[in-house]
C-alpha cells in the first residue's frame, strides 16, 4: 500500500531530524504551540485580540485579556485604516452604492441590513469592516475594507429584496470593487 504525500513529507522530516539534517525540527513539531512573534494585544474599538500571528474577534478573549499586564492595547490595522481614512489619508478597498431609495422605510430597512452584514463579516474576521456609511439623500454609499465585504453586502442585499438589480465591477487591479445596487421599482415612491 503507498503513502500519501503528507505521510512521506513527515516521514521524510522525521528521518531528517534523526540525521541531525534538520536541528531546528524535533520529531513532534506539528503538536507544537505556534505562538506569535509579538505578545498579546488588544485593539480598543473593535475588541479584537492579537495572538498567533494574528487578529481574532471575540468579545470573550477581549474582556479576559483587557487590562491584565503584559497585554498592550492599540488598534489592530484595519481601525487604523479607518482612522487614517478618516483624515483622507488612506483609501478603501469596496465601495457599495445602494440606489434609488426614495422610501424613507425601507432606505432605512436597507441600512441596517448592510450593517448586520459587516457586524457578521466583522465575527467572522476583524479585516472585514464597513468604515463609513454615507446618505445621500436617494443614494447610500458604503465603503469597505475588504473588496469581498462589498460584494457579499451587494449580493445579500439583491438576494433579500428580489427585483433590484446588481452590477459588481472589479477593477484591474482587484480593488477597490464597486457594487451598485438599484432598489426594486416596486420599492420607489413616485
Amino acid at each position: 500500500m503507498g503513502r500519501t504525500k503528507s505521510q512521506y513529507i513527515l516521514t521524510r522530516r522525521h528521518k531528517q531530524t534523526i540525521q541531525g539534517k534538520n536541528k531546528l525540527r524535533s520529531s513532534s513539531w506539528w503538536e507544537q504551540e505556534v505562538k506569535g512573534k509579538k505578545p498579546l494585544a488588544v485593539c480598543k474599538r473593535c475588541h479584537a485580540v492579537y495572538f498567533d500571528e494574528h487578529w481574532h474577534t471575540s468579545s470573550k478573549l477581549y474582556e479576559a485579556y483587557k487590562g491584565k499586564p503584559g497585554v498592550r492595547e492599540e488598534l489592530c490595522p484595519e481601525d487604523t485604516w479607518i482612522k487614517a481614512g478618516f483624515h483622507g489619508i488612506v483609501n478603501y478597498e469596496g465601495e457599495v452604492l445602494l440606489k434609488n431609495l426614495t422610501d424613507l422605510e425601507f432606505k432605512a430597512d436597507v441600512i441596517r441590513q448592510a450593517r448586520n452584514i459587516g457586524a457578521r463579516a466583522l465575527k467572522r474576521d476583524p479585516e472585514d469592516q464597513i468604515i463609513k456609511i454615507e446618505d445621500r439623500g436617494e443614494t447610500v454609499r458604503l465603503t469597505t475594507t475588504e473588496n469581498q465585504l462589498a460584494v457579499s453586502i451587494g449580493k445579500q442585499i439583491s438576494q433579500a429584496y428580489k427585483g433590484g438589480k446588481l452590477e459588481i465591477k472589479w477593477s484591474r487591479e482587484d480593488a477597490p470593487a464597486r457594487v451598485i445596487w438599484s432598489a426594486p421599482k416596486s420599492k420607489i415612491k413616485r
